[in-house]
């Protein structure tokens, strides 16, 4: 876990200092799975979860300046991903209501409050737990792949088997990690 916090912290420095696009995309490549599974529990939908992703990370890149303020990535993320999804459960139940009370609602809901963090954190415990849950090769090429942003090849150099092994076990490893947290769209391997 130390090299992939370390990898983390290299590439918000590399986004925040250096405007550096690829390093924004190594990022969504981390969290992508993790940050839409976390709004799939809560908006229900695999498109609506996919734009709420995609629109932190727009918003991620919008204020790269101050990235390095951020003290847990992390709980920011998913923080950020749950208000989002909130925001948009809110916008759909409140259709014709006052303007004024949705962007009070939004305001609050968008502070970081402790409950925040408790949501996220039991969110990203969900995730842990089934990752741990596993098989250990799919864990394992799961880990290497999503968490220290290695490639196929390189974890199947690493591993002594083949490219294609690899993708069996990365495969496998997202059908059972869709299944667990009951996920009935298609996930990405990479």
């Amino acid at each position: 876990m130390k090299n992939h916090t370390q990898n983390i912290d290299f590439l918000i420095r590399r986004l925040s200092v250096d405007s550096d696009e690829r390093a924004l995309d190594e990022l969504f490549h981390i969290y992508y799975d993790r940050l839409l599974t976390a709004s799939f529990v809560l908006v229900k939908s695999k498109d609506l979860a996919e734009e709420v992703v995609a629109d932190v990370f727009y918003q991620v890149w919008q204020n790269r300046e101050k990235l390095q303020e951020v003290k847990n990535l992390d709980n920011y993320l998913f923080i950020s991903v749950k208000n989002r999804s909130l925001n948009c459960i809110n916008k759909e139940q409140k259709v014709g209501k006052d303007s004024i009370d949705e962007s009070v609602s939004n305001k609050i809901s968008e502070e970081n409050t402790a409950e925040d963090v408790i949501i996220a954190k039991e969110l990203q415990d969900k995730i842990t737990q089934s990752i741990e849950s596993l098989p250990p090769k799919c864990r394992e090429v799961f880990l290497m792949i999503r968490f220290e942003g290695m490639k196929y090849k390189e974890v199947a150099e690493k591993l002594k088997v083949s490219v294609n092994t690899v993708d069996t076990q990365m495969g496998i490893a997202i059908k059972k990690l869709a299944e667990m947290i009951g996920y009935k769209g298609k996930m990405k391997k990479r």
